[in-house]
């Protein structure tokens, strides 16, 4: 029993001693831990009551999914967009995509830095335009004592067929009737004269197309300055204001086309019989009938009537000056833009731009009208560079190039499909915007009702801008293209249109600032610097190479400049621009207010047109 009762309290004292050790660690830690015996007492009833904190959590958090899932029945979710989606997809799904971007692709007020001077060109200085006659030209006059020096030594080298030139022929007049709008019928004039010069015969007057879609009255002498026209190019080709009478009684000349692009052969052995003959002789649709590529001093004759012998009318004249003016007045810089968007011209493109099936209905009601108008592929045009660029995508390429929102901006375009809602963005990223209906409202009324002294008036404008800029690669772009090149390479910026379609289609995956510089680099080439185009390329009043002269010292320039303007960009610029005559781009309806062109076709919607009919609405369309 002793033995037990021992065995008890030495178990007693061992739990004894354990309890004084687990007290003793208790206070150790209180002591480290900075704890109190609140602490303790309140850790040891949350512990006892975990229970009840874990009842109450669950019906919190209960009481929240319930209001959640109440919001997800009587509320829509939000729309869903696709950050990717294509830009023509819809005008709606557009909008969208823009929008979740803005934070990304969000255009500055402000142009940035410029890498150069965009309102000139740093290496005019070394071209000139030069169009004077060489000494191998014969004068039309035989007894010019100067040309009669020549005339046997000149016979002998350049054979009798081309000596023979020199004289103007008595019994041959030549006539003709241009076609399309005032830059179209433009190339018919110049074009003109040359062949007369080839035919050697007296060139009367030409007549001005008031029959076809522009319905403009306008006589040639309404328009350019008859007698500054014939006493200018009196050395090269005899010109009459009307054919005189024969016999006494009204001379009815015989008519013939000629065949697009024919060269002087062409002329000699098509035209020249026939002028024989009948001794005067009209060539009718007369625009684009004359070969691009001609010898060097018959394309400087081209120059001489473009640049120097057309003139337009005093009344014109000082009220493009006025416009100019008013212009400067608002800026001492300002941009032309000559902008191309009629329904019409995008019908007949076969692009899209993204207006869903409102606009494939309307633009295809249109294209029905043109019955041998192939079915095209939107995309694969787009893809070519064929569509003109849109007003907001002309305006944020200007913008990425480096022009302000202060900069004026001088608007020169017809009907704009869409109406102002299309002009919406350009207006918004430039809102010094104009033309000549808000420059001079009052004093325009005399020329409101002529399409032809329209066009004249956005001619003078463009032509005196300090940067020209074109959405579009029509008559009127080329034209002016061409004489600015001639008058000191003025800016000229036509768009890049096969590079940047795909950047305007990307740009919400990107930073303005990746943006811009992608426009930039890929404007090279395209602004209107020199030896853009390779001689020989190109349309000839695009790219008059012929009549463009260079300083002695730009040699070693062009070396320089010749890698950088003759890669792949300006080859294909080269091909995009040069090759219209075969494959024309679009459509021209520009100066006839809110007529659509395609009402004044024959026949309506039933016209069928064979192929060298389509191809003329095509040059027509082009102006």
């Amino acid at each position: 029993m002793s033995t037990l009762k021992n065995l008890k309290q030495f178990i007693f004292s061992l739990k004894n001693l354990i309890r004084r050790k687990k007290k003793r660690e208790r206070i150790d830690i209180i002591y480290l831990h900075g704890y109190n015996e609140f602490d303790i007492n309140l850790k040891l009833i949350l512990r006892r009551n975990r229970h009840r904190v874990f009842s109450f959590v669950a019906v919190v958090s209960g009481c929240l999914l319930l209001i959640l899932f109440s919001v997800s029945v009587f509320f829509p979710p939000p729309t869903a967009s696709n950050l990717f989606l294509p830009r023509h997809s819809s005008v709606e799904e557009r909008a969208a995509s823009e929008s979740n971007f803005d934070a990304v692709f969000r255009v500055p007020a402000s142009g940035g830095d410029l890498i150069s001077d965009l309102w000139s060109s740093s290496q005019s200085k070394f071209y000139y335009g030069c169009s004077k006659a060489s000494n191998k030209f014969q004068s039309k006059n035989l007894a010019d004592a100067s040309v009669a020096h020549y005339r046997i030594v000149l016979h002998f080298i350049f054979l009798f067929r081309f000596s023979c030139r020199c004289e103007t022929r008595p019994d041959r007049y030549l006539l003709i009737a241009t076609s399309g709008g005032l830059n179209q019928q433009r190339t018919g004039i110049i074009d003109a004269v040359v062949a007369a010069y080839i035919l050697n015969a007296t060139l009367v007057i030409p007549r001005l197309d008031q029959q076809s879609y522009w319905k403009d009255s306008s006589c040639f002498a309404e328009i350019f300055d008859v007698d500054w026209f014939i006493s200018s190019l009196s050395r090269d080709v005899e010109i009459i204001k009307e054919l005189p009478l024969k016999e006494g009684k009204a001379w009815v000349p015989g008519t013939m086309r000629v065949p697009r692009k024919c060269d002087p052969e062409c002329y000699e052995t098509r035209v020249l019989p026939v002028l024989k003959k009948k001794q005067a002789v009209e060539l009718t649709k007369f625009d684009y009938r004359l070969s691009n590529r001609l010898d060097t001093d018959l394309q400087k004759l081209r120059c001489r009537v473009n640049y120097h012998a057309l003139r337009f009318i005093d009344p014109i004249l000082e009220m493009g000056k006025l416009l100019v003016e008013r212009m400067r007045m608002k800026a001492n810089r300002f941009i032309a833009l000559h902008l191309r968007y009629e329904p019409d011209m995008l019908a007949f493109s076969g692009c899209y731009y993204g207006g869903g099936d409102e606009e494939r209905v309307e633009l295809g009601t249109i294209r029905k009208r043109w019955k041998t108008l192939h079915v095209s592929d939107p995309e694969k045009v787009r893809n070519k560079g064929k569509c003109p660029l849109t007003p907001e995508e002309i305006g944020l390429m200007l913008r990425a190039l480096g022009f302000g929102s202060d900069v004026h901006v001088y608007v020169a375009s017809g009907e704009v499909y869409g109406g102002e809602e299309s002009l919406a963005p350009l207006k918004a990223l430039f809102p010094n915007f104009h033309s000549k209906q808000t420059l001079a409202p009052k004093e325009l009324a005399q020329f409101s009702s002529f399409s032809g002294r329209m066009a004249a008036l956005d001619y003078i404008v463009c032509d005196e801008s300090d940067v020209f800029v074109t959405n579009n690669n029509g008559n009127m772009a080329r034209m002016l293209a061409g004489r600015r090149r001639y008058f000191g390479h003025k800016p000229t910026i036509r768009p890049n249109a096969k590079k940047l379609h795909r950047l305007f289609l990307e740009r919400n995956n990107m930073t303005w600032g990746e943006f811009s510089s992608k426009v930039r680099t890929y404007q090279i080439g395209f602004m209107g610097e020199p030896i853009e185009v390779e001689p020989g390329k190109g349309d000839f009043h695009e790219n008059p190479d012929s009549c463009l002269c260079q300083a002695k010292q730009v040699e070693t320039i062009q070396d320089q400049t010749s890698v950088d303007h003759h890669g792949n960009d300006a080859h294909e610029m080269s091909y995009e621009y040069g090759s219209f005559e075969d494959d024309p781009d679009w459509t021209d309806a520009d100066y006839f207010g809110s007529i659509s062109v395609l009402n004044q076709l024959p026949n309506g919607a039933g016209t069928v047109l064979t192929k060298e009919e389509l191809a003329e609405v095509e040059e027509i369309l082009l102006d």
